[in-house]
């Protein structure tokens, strides 16, 4: 929309400045809510680590709630793992992928791979 076209719809439209205060007044409780949500999840590490320090892996009743401590994911580090296995000795340890989408877009075209790209839900980031 241009500035003009804005202009002439607010103009047109008495709603505007009170669809433009609700605007400001949304995105202020986001911050606002994101700040609390941020607070909150401190104090959540915060009990999480209490635990996990005064208990080891395993399932504890806690009144009418279940307390699990797992043990952390294990994952292979790749860096090292290379170095050891190198991919031209073990291209059984390996496997091939595509690359990311816009390395894709760039090699090939976007309307080339268009058919196989997959988009994310949209969401509104307020700053």
């Amino acid at each position: 929309m241009t500035p003009s076209t804005i202009e002439n719809t607010e103009a047109v439209n008495p709603d505007g400045e009170l669809r433009q205060g609700l605007f400001a007044a949304q995105a202020a409780r986001i911050v606002e809510l994101q700040a609390e949500i941020a607070s909150r999840q401190e104090e959540v590490d915060e009990l999480k680590a209490r635990i996990l320090d005064s208990h080891p892996v395993g399932t504890y009743q806690a009144g009418n709630l279940k307390v699990q401590v797992k043990p952390g994911a294990r994952r292979i580090n790749a860096g090292t793992f290379e170095k050891a296995y190198p991919a031209t000795k073990y291209p059984g340890a390996y496997q091939l992928r595509p690359r990311p989408l816009s390395q894709l877009e760039k090699l090939l075209s976007a309307d080339a791979v268009a058919d196989y790209a997959m988009s994310g839900k949209p969401m509104v980031v307020v700053s």
